[in-house]
């Protein structure tokens, strides 16, 4: 999975798509992006109020946003429960 393609599969698992942005830290959002500054690298986390919680880096982008979108899905199940 690619980054412009995850919004895309959230909507499709019932997550709205607006929950995260891509390449960009956007306030009350999860973000994925690639590591700035830096050749190699994604990081995920939750932007609130200029800082970043849960941050988390992975080495390649399909990786960051499976585990983004495996986060998303499985909270937006266990709130349906």
């Amino acid at each position: 999975m690619r980054a412009g393609e995850l919004a895309g599969w959230l909507t499709a698992a019932g997550v709205p798509g607006a929950a995260v942005s891509v390449d960009a830290e956007v306030e009350r959002t999860w973000c994925v992006r690639p590591v700035p500054g830096q050749d190699e690298g994604w990081e995920v986390f939750w932007c609130e109020r200029g800082g970043r919680f849960e941050w988390t880096r992975f080495d390649d982008e399909s990786a960051a946003c499976f585990s983004l979108f495996g986060r998303l899905v499985w909270a937006r199940l266990a709130g349906s429960a």
